[in-house]
């Protein structure tokens, strides 16, 4: 039996907060991560703007890799045709 617009909506609704409250706790742990790197890189005397470079190159690379599953997971196409 197919669901009714009002379950779709709940499900979605309920897989969308998930997201969103898994998304917020891995800022939270990259941010202090990336307070505790820069950290280390004043300690290591790195040359200024060094730690942001690097940073930044890794966040480009993590990126294109997130773009990439996003494509991969989910295509902007109809997932299954419903046969009768």
């Amino acid at each position: 039996m197919a669901l009714t617009e009002d379950e779709i909506r709940a499900s979605l609704k309920e897989g969308m907060s998930l997201y969103a409250t898994r998304l917020h706790r891995a800022n939270l742990v990259l941010g202090n991560r990336l307070a505790v790197l820069r950290q280390e890189a004043d300690l290591a005397k790195l040359p200024d703007g060094r730690f942001d470079q690097v940073a930044r190159e890794e966040m480009e690379v993590a990126d294109r890799r997130m773009q990439a599953n996003v494509q991969i997971c989910h295509p902007a196409t109809p997932f299954l045709q419903e046969v009768s």
